[in-house]
């Protein structure tokens, strides 16, 4: 743990958040980023490599994982516990939020932490706030001799600015491969603005699992989707699982061809 929350595991702990950082870039991103907001209700733990999934090992194979073991104690999560918000006080931390890359293997690692939440405490996906995650741009445009610019945080909106702009011309234009890409000046207004960067993961999952039942019965009379995502895929519970499980390899190739 490169450094815990001054508060965490006191009376203010529902106050806290854990930031789990993908490699050190990401670390040294977060750790300019709390320069800002302060060490009193911010934590920084710099995860090695992909997390574990733990849809089908076994319990012991789990809590012998040092990045899963270390996670645990720090969030001071109980197996077997039902967390809500009468008792989620009893953790070190109120709130964990993921900072990722913006890419496929950033998507995976936020993937896997959900996938990890859900499979032994899925009650805290329903705690208000408790699963966050933190964007950064994939693009920012700035026009020449000015300062301040307009970040993207996905390339279709980038694109259409593109186009109404023609092609970007008068402006530098700065793409980002991943956080490291980040100067510690951007980390450090990228946390004085954490309304911009800050999204509730459960709301934002919900919504597109909600959107995927959507589209589901829309499509209803479609067999291949309804082959694709089966009635026992309709729930986020059942999609979790789908997309984690070992076992679901032919319901995943179905769903991803669904996407296509």
């Amino acid at each position: 743990q490169v450094g815990g929350a001054n508060f965490a595991g006191s009376r203010r702990s529902g106050e806290c958040t854990l930031v789990i950082t993908e490699g050190d870039s990401a670390k040294s991103l977060a750790v300019s980023g709390l320069s800002v907001v302060g060490r009193d209700y911010y934590g920084v733990f710099p995860l090695r490599g992909k997390p574990l999934n733990v849809r089908d090992a076994t319990l012991r194979t789990v809590t012998q994982n040092v990045e899963i073991k270390n996670l645990v104690d720090i969030l001071g999560l109980k197996f077997q516990t039902v967390y809500d918000e009468s008792n989620i006080k009893t953790l070190r931390y109120g709130h964990l939020l993921i900072m990722a890359d913006q890419d496929t293997d950033g998507s995976h690692i936020k993937g896997l932490i959900v996938n990890f939440i859900h499979h032994f405490w899925p009650s805290l996906l329903d705690v208000p706030g408790f699963l966050q995650q933190f964007i950064t741009p994939i693009v920012k445009v700035t026009k020449k001799g000015k300062k301040k610019g307009q970040s993207f945080f996905n390339l279709p909106e980038y694109h259409q600015w593109l186009e109404a702009n023609n092609g970007g011309q008068g402006y530098n234009i700065k793409y980002y491969k991943g956080l490291g890409t980040s100067t510690s000046a951007e980390a450090k207004d990228y946390f004085s603005n954490l309304d911009l960067h800050l999204i509730n993961f459960g709301q934002l999952s919900q919504d597109l699992l909600e959107d995927n039942s959507n589209r589901m019965q829309e499509d209803d009379d479609d067999e291949a989707l309804s082959r694709a995502l089966p009635d026992t895929c309709k729930s986020g519970a059942h999609l979790i699982d789908m997309v984690f499980a070992k076992n679901r390899v032919e319901d995943r190739k179905q769903w991803l061809k669904s996407m296509l």
